[in-house]
């Protein structure tokens, strides 16, 4: 798990990640567009960069992000800028969950995540896996932010990506799980942009009101950890569906819904069909069958190490996908993080500090 640290303005901030990993943007983005184009062979007249025209001539998701979010747009031109890439091509890489509706290819790699969220000594803990199309694997990074509109910050990335999933100084962690079958919005806010906006707030409060009070472009469920407590939100284009923890005060989510009603009939059978909606419940099931014997950090660690376990999706058995990476949060009064890349009995987990703090591996 490579660390970049990316600290300053938004520009500033975008420009060092861009820079510092040029050479795996380059090479992610060669992997992204060969996939795209080759199960797109109708939208692939004039390359992948006619590609990225369509889609963000065809939808407002580019506008909504600059409007809502300028500082993340900021960072995005300044990755581009960085590492030398054409604007578009990065902003269209970084509307990730946006594309999988927009192409609604129906032999695309079924992405996953299984996520679970408990109390600890302390305060509370959150662990998930990120489980993305196979051609990622490789541009896993952790980005170290921190500039004067945010407190210090780290997610877990791909090269290019402002971000997936993270943690703040502020004793704030944000899970997510795509929710492929809910209302999306040619217009809305795309999930990359809700999930870094949510993570600039300095109270759970603020990062849940900033989520229920956006328009969303993609189906996806946020899990929001503090020290003090457990919030969940189902977003969609119809709005935010709040899911209650269990009465022991626990989460666990994969992907499909629990509590919205916002359901999109033809991305449910196209799902259905693929078998994307069988997986999402046999993990689900299979968390909840062994969440009342979790009671701290390293027993979730082990639940997440098991090769055997559901959990790990591999692309050979997965069409596609496969563990992109894992990463578990304890808000407790010293917050810390965890995150390895790749499936179970590859690379080990990295603890990772703020910025300053200096990262470990265990």
């Amino acid at each position: 798990m490579r660390i970049v640290d990316c600290t300053g303005a938004p520009r500033a901030r975008g420009r060092a990640h861009g820079e510092t990993l040029r050479r795996m943007i380059a090479d992610a983005l060669d992997r992204w567009a060969e996939a795209t184009l080759r199960g797109l062979p109708e939208r692939a007249e004039g390359g992948i960069d006619a590609y990225c025209a369509r889609f963000l001539g065809e939808t407002g998701l580019l506008e909504t992000a600059r409007r809502i979010t300028p500082d993340l747009h900021d960072e995005m031109a300044g990755i581009a800028e960085g590492a030398g890439q054409p604007p578009d091509r990065i902003a269209a890489y970084n509307l990730m969950d946006e594309q999988w509706w927009f192409d609604a290819r129906r032999d695309a790699p079924p992405p996953g995540c299984s996520l679970i969220a408990l109390p600890v000594p302390g305060g509370h803990l959150l662990a998930q896996n990120m489980d993305l199309p196979g051609h990622m694997d490789g541009s896993q990074v952790a980005l170290r932010l921190a500039g004067p509109d945010m407190p210090e910050t780290v997610v877990l990335s791909a090269a290019g990506l402002i971000g997936l999933t993270g943690a703040n100084a502020a004793g704030i962690a944000i899970g997510v799980n795509t929710l492929l079958m809910l209302g999306h919005d040619r217009g809305g806010l795309p999930v990359a942009f809700a999930l870094r906006h949510a993570l600039a707030a300095r109270s759970g409060e603020a990062a849940r009101a900033r989520l229920t009070g956006a328009r969303h472009a993609s189906g996806q469920h946020y899990a929001i950890v503090t020290r003090g407590g457990i919030a969940s939100l189902e977003c969609s284009a119809g709005g935010s569906a709040g899911l209650a923890p269990s009465p022991a005060g626990r989460l666990v989510h994969t992907n499909h819904p629990l509590a919205s009603t916002d359901i999109d009939a033809e991305a449910e059978a196209r799902l259905d069909k693929a078998g994307f909606n069988r997986s999402s419940h046999r993990r689900l099931d299979w968390l909840a069958e062994r969440q009342a014997g979790l009671a701290g950090a390293e027993e979730v660690q082990a639940l997440f190490d098991d090769a055997e376990a559901p959990l790990c999706l591999r692309a050979a058995s997965h069409g596609g996908s496969s563990t992109f990476a894992s990463v578990l949060y304890e808000m407790t009064a010293s917050p810390r993080i965890r995150m390895r890349s790749g499936r179970p009995g590859g690379a080990g987990w990295r603890e990772i500090g703020f910025a300053g703090e200096g990262s470990a591996s265990s």
